[in-house]
Formats: C-alpha cells, structure tokens, sequence
C-alpha cells in the first residue's frame, strides 16, 4: 500500500535556497529523457546534446522520484545505488539529484525530504492540472476503480502518475528554470501555462531545449 511518510529532514530543503546568483539555467531532465538515452530513442541525440552544457552554461538536475518509477524490462529498481549507477552509464555524471517529498512505499528512504503543509499543498495544485480526474490520494483511487490498496500491479497507474506529479513538485521547488520532456501531458495547452503559473519556468522538449541553449 502506498502511503505518506515523513522522512527526516536534510540538506536538500538548503540546496534548494542556495547559489541564488548563479546565473546558469537549471535544467531539469524528466524520467522520458532517461528511458530516451536507454534506449537510444530519436529524443536521446538531443539530451546527449545537453550534457555537455552541465556546470558551463546550464545545471543539469534529475528528479530522484525517477527511481520509483517502473523501469525497462517492466520492474522497479530495487535499491537506490542501482539508479545512480544508471545516471553514470548514461553519461550523466555529476548532475544535481532533487529529492521529492517522502511517500512510503514508493520514494527511497534518505533520497526524499520532510515537507512542510505549504509543500504539500503545492503538490496538490500540480496533481489537479496534470491529472485531475485521478483522485489523489492512494487509498481513494483504490476505492474509485474497485482494487484493493495492497494491488500493487493494479496500483501502478497510479504510482506513475505519482512520480509525473513529484517530478514537476522537484523542478519547481529547487527552482528549476527549464523542464525538460516529451511527455506530451506537460505541453498540452490546457496544462502547461498553469504549470508555469505554479513556477515550472519553461517545459521544453529536448530539441527546443538545444535549440534554445544554440540561441543564447
């Protein structure tokens, strides 16, 4: 069963404040772009275009809540060393892990952080544009399509749409200026200008996010 969880409380609520004047964009890459380099995707020769942006002209950042999501082969990852592995093979070396809210059973304990009602309520907001007809809390969206919470394979709907929601909440609260994806979901016309309203910066796909760092 999916359920909230107050993790500790750590040093990503400071990261979040610090290097205000630091002029470079920080750039989020969503989990698209991660199972795009895996698997050698049309969208993974843009985002490889990117990396050699990081600590120069852009920060590159990864939302860690990608760990929690089902992966290639159709599993979850089973420890949170095998996802930092992944983000190494992938050349992503060095790139900025932002830790979301702490969810049990679905974030990595250590790799998620204490929110405060104003977080939470941020969170909300953000489910409500990208998925307002899925409830949000677990046990309601179990009780809405007949399952039971403990159908973790029945819940996994759910859960990707958890960690679409927690992603931007990342983006958003360690001040991403660029979210980076091609899930057509955060460029819909009906979605996206309440995103940015919320604080999401830009959403690009990968090719408009080269082509905006060749414009600078």
């Amino acid at each position: 069963m999916y359920g909230l969880v107050a993790f500790s409380f750590n040093r990503a609520k400071l990261v979040a404040m610090s290097d205000q004047h630091d002029t470079r964009l920080r750039v989020t890459l969503d989990h698209n772009c991660r199972i795009a380099l895996e698997k050698d995707e049309p969208e993974a020769k843009a985002i490889k275009l990117l990396i050699p942006h990081h600590k120069k002209t852009i920060l590159l950042g990864v939302p860690a809540i990608s760990a929690s999501e089902w992966q290639l082969g159709d599993k979850r990852i089973s420890t949170f060393s095998e996802f930092n592995e992944r983000i190494l093979v992938l050349g992503l070396r060095g790139v900025e892990i932002l830790r979301p809210l702490g969810y049990w059973d679905v974030c990595f304990w250590d790799w998620a952080i204490w929110g405060s009602e104003e977080d939470f309520e941020l969170e909300k907001r953000i489910h409500r544009v990208l998925f307002p007809n899925i409830p949000f809390d677990y046990p309601e969206y179990c009780e809405s399509r007949d399952i039971t919470p403990n159908d973790q394979e029945m819940g996994r709907v759910w859960l990707n749409r958890k960690c679409d929601v927690l992603s931007m909440w990342s983006h958003i609260y360690y001040k991403g200026s660029v979210f980076v994806t091609s899930d057509r979901n955060y460029h819909k016309k009906s979605k996206k200008p309440a995103l940015v309203k919320l604080g999401a910066g830009t959403i690009l796909t990968p090719r408009e996010a080269v082509s905006m760092l060749d414009q600078q």
